[in-house]
């Protein structure tokens, strides 16, 4: 069960991810829970939903995440 929960290393990867987009913290929402197969989507009230996945390698993940939020639209902030 433990292992179905986000922990704070997952959280801080993430934030490096959304950090380095120049997205605010307060813009995303992360549900605690990991479900297959992760994704993002923009809620109706503007924020960014990051679901983790639950099996697939948090690495490789990322890489996905990032470039899920390159086709909404977010870029590198300077000195990226």
């Amino acid at each position: 069960m433990e292992e179905d929960l986000i922990g704070m290393r997952e959280m801080g990867d993430i934030f490096d991810v959304t950090d380095s987009l120049g997205i605010h913290r307060e813009q995303i929402t992360v549900p605690l829970t990991k479900i297959d197969p992760g994704g993002v989507r923009k809620l109706p009230t503007g924020e960014l939903e990051i679901v983790v996945p639950r099996t697939a390698p948090l690495e490789q993940w990322l890489e996905k995440l990032r470039a899920e939020l390159h086709r909404l639209g977010f870029r590198p902030v300077d000195g990226e």
